[in-house]
């Protein structure tokens, strides 16, 4: 699949680079470290890896993670996107999650 995940070696699971999560055990690991993420961050990891190569939005992050529709105020997107990257690229050398200014993130290994 270009640009997108590409599935894992069992249904179920999506591979971005070095990122395994797999859906049914609601697990990520990442070069086989086990990352721990809450429930939030798991759905947020499922969309921009879903979503690969392709920007999401903050907007479609709102609605497909918290069920919102736009708020313009609210900061919950940007908290919850500062833990995830902490967790899936800080401890790592390569980072996965992109910021596109004035339009979202994209997800995505190296080029």
């Amino acid at each position: 699949m270009r640009g997108g995940a590409r599935p894992g070696p069992k249904t179920g699971a999506l591979k971005v680079h070095d990122l395994e999560l797999d859906l049914m055990a609601r697990t990520a690991t990442r070069q086989g470290v086990l990352i721990e993420l809450h429930a939030k961050e798991f759905a947020m990891l499922e969309v921009l890896m879903r979503n690969a190569g392709r920007v999401v939005t903050r907007t479609m992050l709102l609605e497909r993670v918290w069920n919102f529709n736009f708020e313009p105020n609210t900061t919950v997107v940007e908290t919850h996107m500062s833990r995830l990257r902490a967790k899936i690229d800080k401890p790592f050398d390569v980072a996965l999650i992109h910021t596109i200014r004035n339009a979202g993130y994209s997800m995505h290994g190296p080029r």
